[in-house]
């Protein structure tokens, strides 16, 4: 099974997540990509590197993918490509790309909202519903790591022919 890895990278500490998150990921059999290691469209030291250039090679990767791991974040890119493979499943080849499972790692997720706490207050954390609902209709969204690389493993098995 091929996994497209997307979510914000543009932080040390998110480029280090996505390499160690990708790494654990092919260590569970995967093959997978991540535009954190495509130095044809990251390396900072070029001037060549366009827009549509990063579209063209991640759009590339992402058509030879069947799964893409959504990194849920506000992060516009990563829900493109999100809508994107969900389009691909849906509408083009099902039994080439089988969808998009959604990352939710956030530890806000985890909090109980407050009704008595509102706004900036309410320490609980909202995804966007038409993103969540997208995700749950899917291949589903998980607040754990390895809930969501079991999931990921369901996904090959119910592919393959393994169940």
């Amino acid at each position: 099974m091929r996994i497209y890895l997307g979510g914000p990278m543009f932080t040390a500490a998110e480029v280090a997540h996505n390499l160690r998150l990708a790494a654990r990921l092919r260590q569970e059999g995967f093959s997978v990509y991540t535009p954190n290691e495509n130095a044809s469209i990251n390396d900072k030291s070029r001037t060549d590197i366009t827009p549509e250039r990063v579209y063209d090679a991640d759009i590339r990767e992402l058509e030879v993918a069947n799964v893409f791991v959504c990194q849920v974040a506000e992060d516009s890119g990563t829900m493109w490509e999100a809508g994107y493979m969900d389009c691909l499943s849906k509408h083009v080849d099902r039994e080439r790309y089988w969808g998009v499972i959604g990352f939710a790692s956030d530890i806000r997720l985890r909090t109980n909202p407050n009704p008595l706490r509102t706004g900036i207050d309410n320490q609980a954390l909202h995804i966007n519903a038409f993103i969540s609902g997208g995700l749950k209709c899917s291949l589903g969204v998980y607040l754990d790591e390895d809930a969501m690389i079991d999931a990921l493993h369901r996904v090959h098995a119910s592919h393959s022919g393994d169940e």
